[in-house]
């Protein structure tokens, strides 16, 4: 009996403050309500309150930057339109666990995820569920007992931060990737002119379209669902996400292969054919999947004319080029031309022409050490390729900002490789992209320092920007920008790294 006694208190001690602590998180303002991931809860509640018959389009990103609901609600108004599409970083399992409870007799099902490797899998962010879900009570009943498991396992890392922000301020990130960005359908409505990418694309985030994507697990998990879909007497698709052409890094034998192995594995109909969906880079934003305002109509017309297709409606529309279309495309639907892209060149002049003290740099054009590398040219502006070995031991630099009166824009992977005794690197605000692996070899690297306010115009890689450099290196960004990175999009898996200036 003593030992019992002896073990009840011992759970006592380890189980009490765990629920206290449960307590106040859960019961403490929700803390990330401003951020693009608060935008999942209205999501869940527009698909719960929409009665009507639905076309439910379930995927990543793609969809709140590719779809304008109220065009298919134009061209299709027996149906409601839900966009359920909103960070690849969630996974799309999730989304799909998401949206079963509440897809009903006649609603339409448009599976839709980007096509890279990590959205076809099962993948399953558990932080990035618990930000989005923050204040919705009882999300864990959609989730399986692994994810609700991983849940449990990460919460107190949660935990953490979110009472960091309770300390403070809440978290209240600049641009586009907010949570106000969105309309009533989930669609991003902010004027997305064109494309703001470097070179036109993103280095970081090539598409390879083969059977690497081929996921067995994914797939047993999509026909699962598409019997699901259907014992509840509604329709289920999939569909193809746009893809910037620039980006592509397969053949055209290779990506017929793909898709006809994926047509023949999924137990649903291809909605759309995977050549329409690679579209002309001028259409796309800031990602390879992202389309900007203009390409959002021209992508959703190809959804609707395939909606149109399977559902049997004749549609008279025309178009002569898929990739420059130019009239209307479906019904009263006028595709505009591709936006043309800013080359990004208008050179601005260097301001600090021999600064003697490097940590004074605010960020402006500076080319003190533009003689110190190789450079690479890519579209209509330069790469940095490689440090000259005459310069592999010095300890700060100033990247430069321009190259034979062009823009200098990005680093490539091993640039500075060698250079054993770099501590500190400024990095201004023409640099709008890192590859992998950009430090690589730089071990006694202290400081990384960005001076772009607006983190979400850097591509950089999801993984693997910080490895091969030194164990204590920190990247350092303006203080004031600090919510639009760490809540951002683009450098969300990077947050661990993260000094002010």
């Amino acid at each position: 009996m003593k030992r019992l006694i002896k073990l009840l208190l011992f759970l006592l001690v380890l189980i009490v403050p765990f629920l206290v602590s449960i307590c106040v998180v859960e019961n403490t303002m929700d803390q990330y309500d401003n951020t693009y991931l608060a935008e999942l809860k209205d999501k869940i509640s527009l698909l719960k309150t929409t009665k009507e018959k639905k076309i439910v389009l379930i995927g990543g990103s793609s969809l709140p930057f590719g779809i304008r609901s109220d065009l298919i609600e134009q061209e299709l108004p027996e149906y409601k339109v839900v966009n359920f599409g909103l960070y690849a970083t969630l996974g799309t399992k999730a989304m799909i666990d998401l949206s079963k409870i509440n897809i009903q007799e006649g609603d339409i099902i448009i599976l839709s995820p980007e096509l890279n490797t990590q959205t076809y899998s099962l993948y399953f962010n558990p932080e990035a569920v618990m930000q989005a879900l923050d204040g919705f009570s009882g999300y864990q009943k959609y989730f399986s007992i692994e994810d609700n498991l991983s849940i449990f396992y990460n919460y107190f890392d949660f935990a953490r931060e979110k009472m960091k922000y309770a300390d403070s301020t809440m978290p209240n990130p600049t641009g586009i990737y907010r949570h106000d960005s969105f309309n009533a359908y989930g669609d991003l409505e902010v004027e997305r002119k064109n494309n703001i990418m470097a070179n036109g694309y993103d280095s970081t985030m090539n598409i390879v379209l083969d059977d690497t994507l081929l996921n067995s697990d994914f797939i047993k998990y999509i026909n699962q669902f598409c019997s699901y879909v259907r014992k509840n007497n509604a329709k289920v698709y999939f569909n193809f996400s746009p893809c910037n052409e620039l980006a592509i890094r397969t053949s055209l034998k290779k990506r017929n292969e793909f898709s006809e192995k994926l047509d023949l594995a999924i137990e649903c109909d291809l909605l759309s054919n995977l050549e329409d969906c690679i579209m002309h880079s001028d259409y796309f934003y800031d990602t390879n999947f992202h389309l900007n305002s203009a390409g959002a109509i021209y992508y959703t017309s190809l959804i609707i004319q395939n909606l149109k297709r399977v559902l049997n409606i004749t549609d008279n529309g025309t178009s002569e080029d898929p990739n420059h279309p130019t009239g209307p495309s479906v019904g009263g639907i006028t595709i505009p031309e591709p936006p043309k892209k800013d080359d990004g060149n208008d050179i601005e002049e260097p301001t600090h022409p021999g600064l003697e003290d490097l940590s004074k740099y605010d960020g402006s054009a500076n080319n003190d050490f533009v003689d110190y590398f190789n450079y690479r040219l890519l579209g209509s502006s330069y790469v940095i390729e490689s440090i000259n070995d005459e310069y592999k031991d010095i300890e700060e630099i100033i990247l430069p900002s321009s190259y034979n009166g062009k823009v200098i824009n990005g680093i490539k992977r091993n640039a500075f490789y060698g250079c054993i005794s770099l501590k500190r690197i400024y990095i201004g605000k023409t640099y709008k992209v890192f590859e992998e692996e950009s430090f690589n070899g730089c071990i006694a690297l202290e400081g990384i320092y960005l001076y772009e306010a607006d983190g979400n115009t850097i591509n950089v890689p999801s993984t693997g920007l910080m490895d091969g450099a030194g164990k204590n290196a920190k990247i350092y960004i303006p203080k004031e920008a600090k919510d639009n990175y760490t809540n951002g999009y683009t450098w969300v898996n990077y947050a661990k790294y993260f000094e002010t200036h």
